[in-house]
């Protein structure tokens, strides 16, 4: 048996240089596949934030049209409104002038007689005024009129 002996404790060193082979032919496996692993981890890392980034530029750019294209017609519209006052009151304080000078006007004609009343007279729809009949009558048929 002795045979049979050495051949077993043959067999069984055998076998555990085969499980010592075996597992270092496994863990040098594991190893490049963990490596591999990492590196295709990375790499798809490095992909996902890149796709991140340039969407993030893409939206920021939309957002920006985005706000460009609400921007632009409020400002324009201000700009117009701006205008459209600036334009009134010019025009407000050219009317105010106006208006003063004419009051000025009446008040100097009212002085100089600025009571007389005009009308129009008859159905031709002359221009007629009331003479005052108690004034002085002068030469040329010329009268003076209520009012005045």
């Amino acid at each position: 048996m002795s045979e049979v002996s050495k051949f077993a404790e043959a067999f069984r060193q055998k076998s555990i240089e085969q499980a010592e082979s075996t597992e270092k032919a496994v863990a040098s496996a594991f190893e490049k596949h963990e490596s591999a692993l990492l590196s295709a981890l990375s790499e798809s890392e490095q992909r996902t934030r890149d796709a991140i980034h340039a969407q993030s530029r893409s939206l920021q750019r939309t957002a920006l049209k985005s706000w460009m294209a609400v921007a632009i017609p409020v400002i324009a519209t201000l700009l117009i409104a701006a205008g459209a006052l600036g334009t009134m009151g010019w025009y407000i304080t050219g009317q105010i002038n106006e208006i003063a000078s004419h009051n000025a006007t009446l008040e100097r004609l009212e002085q100089e007689g600025g009571s007389i009343q005009l009308t129009y007279c008859g159905e031709s729809r002359r221009l007629c005024a009331k003479i005052d009949e108690d004034a002085e009558r002068y030469q040329n048929g010329y009268r003076i009129l209520k009012g005045y």
